[in-house]
């Protein structure tokens, strides 16, 4: 793995301007899935140590003194956000984590090498002031949208400028990019107003074309569920055509050896979910299989934890709930992160309405997770769980409350970024109680 992460903040700035170099920002945590997928398949590559001698790399974990703080900053919030700026802070682009790992590395190569910023490319593609690059419209289509936070966006409608920039771009992987994610925001948003059977026949085209799939990877995985359920009506034949479909892309993933095992796994989730929405059923024999083997051959710390962790989903969203929280429970200590496996034995146990089993592996990993800030958020997510779940145990509330009390204001940033977010779920939750709730709610209010 590449060991040449500065974390310091202002210290990485200095080295770049002293050198003539970009920056590249990281902005994660240990127990986060998708940052393991990360650090397994892009950090650790020879090429990305090979394109490190261009950049300055900067690590900012979010449970570092002071992390939310410099994260409201530098407008960063969902774990992982990977960024690249030039020296004096300017940002050219940010990166989708999802993508799979030897294309994140070409569009790495390709953002530290853009004669453009990602910022300037958009307005000139939204007021038709310049004529761009195929690399220009790469670099747009292939912007990380879903870790934005107003960054290029400000006060845009996402899907407004998403199907903006279908219009505009040339025929190719950028457009394709734009409509599925205008499709996606639009859906979410409520505000489509497309035609589902014809948006429908294009996302077939491209579920079609084996090339299509290879290039969209990370919209394959994680889009079926939504546009399926957005495009189509439930148990009719344009649901079943296009839900049969994406499987079928799926399986093409699933099946190509040349692939990440983690990548394989959650092409297999993804069709289990399709599944349950009226989609083809997948071979559970075939599916346990899939997991077991995953599980025996992988061993390597940042792949396991997020091959576990869609492992797990596999089983879950078949409905396996016992083989599910086994494979979770088995995993526990060998983990480097348990308690965020626990958070995942907690959902389990909500599925079963088991409050007790909610509340003991919501307390569990509140106790035991490593890192202020993550300590403070996962104790604020077992004291809504509390009232939630058991209401009238006062004695328990208060207790859970005065721990995220004492660890709100020991930390200097609680009330930034992550840190606040959580806390602000706490507001109108306590007011019936009397302090250290009432307190606590005082200060989740400032």
């Amino acid at each position: 793995m590449f060991k040449g992460w500065l974390t310091d903040v202002e210290g990485a700035f200095a080295q770049a301007r002293a050198q003539g170099k970009p920056l590249f920002l990281y902005w994660g945590a240990t127990w986060c899935p998708p940052c393991n997928r990360t650090k397994a398949t892009v950090f650790q590559s020879s090429r990305f140590a090979e394109l490190a001698q261009g950049f300055v790399a900067l690590h900012l974990d979010g449970d570092a003194p002071g992390a939310q703080a410099l994260g409201a900053r530098f407008q960063v919030r969902s774990y992982p956000t990977l960024v690249v700026l030039r020296a004096d802070g300017t940002e050219i682009t940010r990166l989708p984590c999802e993508v799979e790992g030897l294309r994140f590395l070409e569009l790495l190569a390709l953002a530290l090498s853009s004669p453009v910023t990602v910022s300037e490319a958009l307005a000139a593609a939204l007021n038709g002031s310049a004529q761009l690059s195929d690399d220009a419209w790469r670099l747009l289509g292939f912007y990380s949208w879903d870790t934005d936070e107003g960054a290029l966006l400000a006060d845009r409608p996402l899907a407004a400028t998403l199907a903006q920039l279908a219009e505009a771009a040339p025929a190719g992987e950028a457009r394709v990019r734009f409509q599925w994610l205008g499709l996606q925001a639009a859906l979410a948003a409520r505000t489509y107003a497309g035609s589902a059977a014809a948006d429908a026949a294009a996302v077939q085209a491209v579920l079609a074309d084996r090339a299509s799939v290879h290039a969209q990877l990370d919209l394959v995985l994680n889009l079926a569920v939504d546009l399926v359920r957005g495009l189509t009506a439930p148990d009719t034949a344009e649901r079943v055509q296009l839900a049969s479909a994406w499987a079928q892309a799926l399986e093409f993933i699933e099946n190509d050896l040349a692939r990440n095992v983690a990548d394989r796994l959650q092409a297999l989730r993804t069709r289990v979910r399709l599944a349950r929405l009226g989609g083809p059923a997948v071979n559970m024999g075939m599916a346990r299989s899939r997991v077991e083997t995953a599980r025996l051959v992988v061993s390597e710390q940042a792949l396991r934890h997020t091959v576990i962790n869609s492992a797990a989903g596999v089983l879950a969203d078949a409905g396996a709930l016992d083989e599910a929280q086994e494979l979770l429970e088995a995993e526990l200590p060998r983990s480097h992160a348990p308690y965020y496996f626990m958070h995942n034995l907690a959902t389990i146990a909500r599925k079963r309405d088991d409050r007790a089993g909610v509340l003991r592996w919501y307390e569990q990993a509140a106790r035991t997770a490593v890192g202020p800030s993550t300590r403070l958020q996962w104790s604020v997510t077992y004291l809504l769980a509390l009232v939630e779940q058991a209401p009238g145990d006062a004695a328990r509330i208060q207790a859970a409350a005065a721990d995220v009390l004492a660890l709100a204001r020991a930390l200097p940033d609680a009330r930034a970024q992550r840190n606040g977010i959580q806390l602000r779920k706490l507001v109108g939750k306590l007011d019936s109680f009397a302090a250290p709730a009432a307190e606590l709610a005082a200060f989740a209010r400032a």
